[in-house]
């Protein structure tokens, strides 16, 4: 670890770095959420809490033409312990999921569609959600492997997309740690690198300290 790390992690109460570990523990790799062209930030920001909140730490947005935009009053700082990656088209998202292993799953009803339940996890998945309006797109549902729905047995036949991510998220989260041999955690060069993310953000100081490299341990 880069000595700037190492000071903060020495500058940790001990109590703070246990936290940070049993999370870390607990942060899964096989599992990641797609989010296209999502318009209301409040939408976008719910889902990065809901990802945060079941240990997915690595979500794609495919950023929508007016842009990219969260609102903290909603994500309370959960973002800031996700790993976000931005797009601004979906087939470069999908490249880079596809280079990783991945196989994607959108949330949507067509021909075919599996419910819930049955998107297979014995392989790295990526749930792909569309925005408030048109759903995912068909560009996108063409560039996964399959669709899924969430079954309902009300009058109402949609979530909202927040919504519809933390049922997907917790049905696919849960799935993967139980049956999965390695219970879908993060590889341990992509622990080291999210342990390195956050540790700046963990101590008052730590963005600064790294940015100029003034961390020092003492011999």
């Amino acid at each position: 670890m880069d000595p700037s790390y190492e000071f903060l992690r020495e500058a940790l109460r001990p109590e703070r770095w246990q936290r940070l570990q049993q999370v870390l523990d607990s942060r899964l790799g096989s599992v990641r959420v797609v989010v296209e062209n999502v318009h209301d930030p409040h939408n976008l920001s719910a889902v990065l809490r809901s990802a945060e909140a079941l240990g997915v730490q690595h979500v794609h947005v495919v950023e929508a033409a007016s842009g990219f935009g969260i609102s903290r009053r909603i994500t309370r700082g959960a973002h800031k312990w996700l790993t976000v990656h931005r797009h601004q088209e979906f087939g470069a998202c999908a490249g880079v999921l596809r280079d990783a292993g991945f196989r994607l799953y959108a949330a949507m009803l067509q021909p075919g569609a599996v419910p819930l339940e049955a998107v297979p996890v014995a392989d790295p998945v990526a749930l792909v959600l569309g925005n408030e309006h048109a759903g995912v797109s068909a560009e996108a549902v063409a560039g996964c492997d399959g669709c899924y729905t969430i079954p309902m047995t009300g009058f109402v036949q949609s979530f909202n997309i927040s919504v519809a991510a933390a049922v997907s998220l917790y049905s696919v989260t849960t799935r993967a740690r139980a049956l999965r041999a390695d219970g879908g955690r993060l590889s341990e060069p992509d622990r080291q690198a999210v342990l390195e993310s956050w540790l700046p953000k963990s101590l008052r100081c730590g963005r600064r300290v790294v940015r100029t490299g003034r961390g020092r341990l003492e011999p």
